[in-house]
């Protein structure tokens, strides 16, 4: 577990805990990650629960380190504790519901889950989340006009902590389960010499046009014996059986 801040437990003596949980949105991350970047979904836990935020839903609670199906855990910062319990917390939640986060309140570039994580850390304990959590964010603001409007308005995690797969953002790389095999070949076949070609080919007249062929070819070859026999006077050819 990442420390940053100080002070340990969950509801201690010196106050309540505040943790920040934070996940890969893509593969991409091993190689942003290192240069204090990425594409991260973010969840800030408090006495077992992670609070967090996406389109549709808003502000809503998830198990720790499980909260985001389609994401992948990379990190737990302890960034310290505030004065309070329950109580406090929850006038927190509500300002913050009331003021930005509401259910349609969702913006990938200026208001998403990371930005949601900033302010409740700053509102309990007045300080920020450490910066390379959502710096992509911030720079991709400064590209926010090339980007689809329904790309900023839809989270890779929903509002009800499910995966937005299908019908998320767009950028989202994590799957929550196996693609879908692709429907089998339904048609019927035949094979060469199988009893069904067969029969098939005799229902198409297969056997007759085989026969005339035969006829045809005797009766060619009757000819040209003829031809043979007036030019040359001979006996007539024996017909080909």
């Amino acid at each position: 577990m990442a420390m940053y801040g100080g002070s340990s437990g969950g509801r201690t003596r010196m106050g309540t805990k505040v943790y920040l949980n934070v996940y890969d949105l893509s593969p991409a991350n091993d190689c942003l990650h290192p240069a204090g970047m990425g594409l991260h979904h973010s969840g800030v836990e408090i006495s077992g629960v992670e609070y967090s935020f996406g389109s549709g839903g808003g502000i809503y609670e998830a198990v720790p380190r499980e909260g985001a199906p389609g994401a992948r855990f990379r990190e737990r910062l302890e960034l310290g504790s505030y004065e309070g319990g329950s109580t406090e917390l929850r006038t927190a939640l509500d300002e913050l519901r009331g003021a930005s986060f509401g259910p349609g309140g969702y913006n990938l570039l200026q208001r998403n889950c990371n930005h949601f994580a900033d302010a409740l850390v700053r509102a309990l304990l007045g300080r920020p989340i450490p910066p390379h959590v959502n710096r992509l964010a911030a720079l991709g603001n400064y590209f926010s006009c090339l980007l689809p409007k329904k790309m900023l308005e839809a989270s890779p995690v929903g509002g009800d902590g499910t995966s937005a797969v299908g019908g998320g953002s767009g950028y989202q790389v994590y799957r929550t389960g196996a693609a879908a095999p692709a429907a089998a070949f339904m048609g019927r076949g035949l094979r060469l010499g199988s009893a069904s070609s067969e029969a098939n080919g005799s229902a198409s007249g297969a056997g007759g046009d085989l026969t005339d062929r035969r006829e045809k070819a005797r009766a060619a070859a009757l000819a040209r014996a003829e031809r043979r026999q007036n030019v040359g006077g001979g006996a007539p050819a024996e017909p080909m059986q």
